[in-house]
């Protein structure tokens, strides 16, 4: 297990990079790769999907430095981080104004149709669309393609997604992924806010530890909004609500945010003397770095790129005692 990963989730200087459950384009994903890797990322998030993860891996090779965990994110059952964009072209109007183009945030809206490896899922074309042709196909990742990344790549970490009411279908999943669990280093639960949020957690706590002791860290991903962090800086309010909850009521383990995060977030931490372990970078990260990707062989622009990665996953900490407790500080994020 890779002692400087774990360090920084104890030390609570844990980020990742998510290139996102749905997003499929390789040919964003090896350079993003390439420079969160140089920037000192301690795990990447991407696709169950092979060739996502082949891309990702000639990144972090390419950077020739110490390697993040490399982690794929499936399901138990629908959620909207495993859902394309779809719509006929066909039948749009020619005097339609498009709006679902100027929405897209990384512009897989064109007069051809949604280029499907480059949509996420994030839903913003869906209610936007004036005569509502554009719809959302969501699916759940099998078990078996997980197994089959788990056996045949070198993926270190997983990630489940679920929600408060998907306790049946966890389960279900969980026993399925079982014998499988021991190759991981990071087992991450990533989770949507709910009244029941806290009682839910704890259940799936009881699944997962009931047969044997966990041989891999444990984070719970506070998921506060997803997809939005590109949006403006008060979508990191809904982490770091979610966030101060599990750390005060929630099951053991590590607290990470994801879900709204940017520039504001570490702000709002340090602020609130927050005592998370660590925050992971979405559309946030993928759009400020979107500028560079095509131009990384000018040393310049890769040095540029790689401050600018560095800036957002490694800010600076305020000395003190806050930041050693592991017990939330009972403070609310302001209105």
């Amino acid at each position: 297990m890779d002692s400087g990963h774990l360090r920084a989730l104890a030390q609570r200087s844990w980020s990742k990079l998510i290139c996102g459950a749905s997003y499929q384009d390789t040919a964003s994903i090896e350079p993003l790769s390439w420079v969160f890797t140089l920037a000192g990322v301690n795990c990447i998030d991407v696709a169950a999907d092979p060739a996502v993860v082949q891309a990702a891996h000639r990144g972090i090779q390419r950077a020739g430095t110490s390697p993040p965990w490399v982690m794929v994110s499936l399901n138990d059952d629908t959620d909207p981080h495993f859902r394309k964009a779809y719509f006929d072209p066909q039948l749009c109007p020619p005097e339609c104004p498009r709006p679902c183009e100027r929405v897209c945030p990384v512009q897989a809206i064109s007069a051809a149709g949604v280029a499907v490896p480059s949509c996420y899922g994030c839903g913003r074309c869906l209610d936007i669309c004036p005569y509502n042709y554009i719809t959302a196909h969501t699916y759940v990742h099998r078990p078996a393609a997980v197994i089959e990344l788990l056996q045949n790549q070198p993926i270190s970490a997983l990630e489940i997604h679920t929600q408060v009411g998907h306790g049946a279908s966890f389960q279900h999943l969980w026993r399925e992924l079982q014998p499988w669990i021991n190759r991981l280093q990071v087992l991450a639960i990533s989770c949507q806010d709910h009244e029941g949020v806290i009682p839910y957690l704890w259940n799936l706590y009881k699944i997962i530890t009931k047969a044997t002791p966990l041989p891999y860290a444990l984070i719970w991903q506070a998921d506060g909004r997803p997809m939005s962090g590109d949006i403006g800086a008060g979508t990191t309010q809904a982490t770091v609500r979610l966030a101060q909850k599990i750390l005060a009521q929630g099951p053991p383990g590590f607290v990470q945010l994801a879900g709204g995060t940017n520039q504001a977030t570490w702000p709002l931490v340090q602020k609130l003397n927050l005592p998370i372990h660590g925050v992971a970078y979405g559309s946030y990260a993928r759009k400020l770095l979107q500028p560079y990707l095509q131009r990384l062989d000018d040393d310049q622009i890769l040095a540029q790129a790689v401050a600018q990665a560095r800036d957002l996953i490694a800010p600076k900490k305020p000395d003190g005692a806050g930041w050693a407790s592991g017990a939330a500080p009972g403070l609310t994020v302001p209105g």
